[in-house]
């Protein structure tokens, strides 16, 4: 079952960018409602402590005017003044009211000011009391309650600074709030993050995967390997192009098959006039029709070298086609590779002293199994390529080792060597860079991409490495079981 198949790549980008942003607009709502929390518990505490602070000195006001309607009472024994003591007690008693309803929850506030009602409300009475009996008794009586306005102005006093405190303690208790709210915040914010770092990172997999597919299959066509089926996994849009790729794959491998056994009938059919022509050339050379002057002879001279030229390079073609049609070599039998390195260098060993060309050769007992006809062929054409760009008394070198369970032989010349960009293109058939052009032994630019069919088939690689001067060539082969 498969995880995620989007309909199309823009479904697949749509989708990408919703997962990852989705995270940072959860972390911004909540931010922003945290926010709004806040600040609304923050108004709401700051009314409250303004309130409660100004209720409790209003308290200290409505005591004094009291006080003083009081004690101008007692002296003048007006009722008017009375009246405005009793106005004074029910104000008060609104204002308590209004401050214990502010003040749910913070009991000693609370005591201290119903305390304070209290008490004024016992004075207030004692004043309210009928003026009948003793005089000298309820003069006594209302000294002892407007005594209490003592004790009234130190409770209010003691309220107004309960009040200053409570508000004090709200603010430390809005610091505190914030400092847990914007730790509270950093952590789900940087969650969050991580979440959105996370789906960013499976939606590059997912989106860069199909592509990378796509890439490398492009890439193989480009490189001739028309035999790795081409399979992009991903959104159903790019799933349809990978299946025309591979449809194209199909095609060319199909177009390359006819091309190869065109190429090997028309090479074929080349060989039997060319073959003709070489025979008359030598009968013309060898003068059993007639003899010939100077001239004639430097003609057919010419004739029979461009034979020899035309007949090689059909033969190199003809190869060439073989190798790419024959995965398994033919003829397999156990090869001592020591030998047959030994037997090309004999083999070129005129045209090494003619140039008066170093030789360095070392080699060390391997035995392979394959074609011995097309491994000599391997080895013949990087001789002659170290040959041909290796100047007039330069340096060749032939290393044999054995690295694991291959063996591997190393050919290096001290040439001019291969331009970076033409090293990815150094094995395509009839490729010759701008030195090989300039050599006075002018090639096929077959040689290497037949080694390469030849080693391939082998189950080997052959490979130019990175060296300072000149080229080198390394070929793999595994060794014999």
């Amino acid at each position: 079952m498969r995880f995620y198949r989007p309909r199309s790549f823009f479904t697949l980008l749509l989708t990408g960018f919703v997962f990852v942003s989705l995270p940072l607009f959860t972390a911004l709502f909540s931010s922003v409602k945290m926010l709004d929390e806040l600040v609304e518990q923050s108004a709401v505490a700051v009314f409250r402590s303004v309130d409660r602070v100004s209720d409790s000195r209003k308290v200290a006001a409505i005591l004094i005017d009291q006080e003083r309607n009081a004690r101008q009472y007692k002296v003048l024994e007006e009722s008017s003044l009375l009246v405005e003591v009793n106005n004074s007690l029910a104000e008060l008693t609104g204002v308590v009211r209004k401050l214990t309803a502010l003040s749910l929850g913070e009991d000693q506030f609370v005591d201290l000011a119903k305390r304070l009602l209290a008490l004024d409300t016992n004075l207030v009475v004692v004043l309210n009391r009928a003026v009948t009996g003793d005089p000298e008794q309820i003069m006594r009586e209302r000294e002892k309650a407007l005594a209490g306005y003592h004790e009234l102005d130190r409770l209010a006093g003691e309220l107004e600074k309960t009040s200053n405190q409570l508000m004090v303690a709200e603010v430390e208790g809005l610091k505190l709030r914030v400092s847990k709210d914007k730790e509270t915040m950093l952590w789900q914010t940087s969650g969050l993050i991580g979440f959105s770092v996370l789906f960013f990172i499976v939606f590059v997999i997912l989106i860069s995967k199909p592509v990378r597919q796509m890439d490398k299959g492009i890439e193989r066509l480009g490189d001739g390997d028309f035999t790795t089926p081409i399979q992009v996994s991903g959104p159903r849009d790019l799933e349809i192009l990978g299946g025309k790729l591979d449809w194209l794959r199909k095609r060319l491998s199909e177009l390359d098959r006819e091309k190869i056994k065109l190429v090997a009938h028309i090479s074929h059919e080349l060989k039997t006039p060319l073959a003709s022509i070489k025979e008359g050339t030598g009968l013309l050379r060898d003068e059993l029709v007639g003899p010939m002057n100077n001239s004639q002879k430097e003609v057919v001279a010419i004739l029979d070298k461009n034979c020899s030229k035309l007949q090689s390079l059909i033969q190199n073609i003809l190869d060439f086609n073989m190798a790419q049609a024959r995965k398994v070599p033919s003829g397999q039998k156990n090869i001592r590779l020591e030998g047959l390195v030994e037997e090309v260098v004999a083999d070129h060993k005129t045209s090494i002293l003619a140039r008066e060309i170093q030789l360095d050769v070392k080699l060390i007992a391997a035995k392979v199994d394959g074609n011995r006809q097309q491994l000599k062929i391997v080895f013949d054409n990087l001789l002659s390529n170290a040959v041909k760009f290796t100047p007039d008394r330069g340096t060749i070198s032939i290393r044999l080792k054995i690295d694991g369970n291959h063996a591997v032989c190393l050919v290096k010349d001290s040439g001019p060597g291969i331009k970076e960009e033409e090293r990815s293109r150094i094995f395509s058939p009839f490729f010759q860079g701008k030195e090989a052009k300039k050599a006075v032994v002018k090639g096929s630019g077959l040689g290497l991409a037949i080694s390469r069919e030849y080693v391939q088939a082998h189950g080997g690689t052959i490979r130019l490495l990175s060296s300072t001067q000149g080229a080198c060539f390394a070929v793999l082969l595994p060794l014999s079981g």
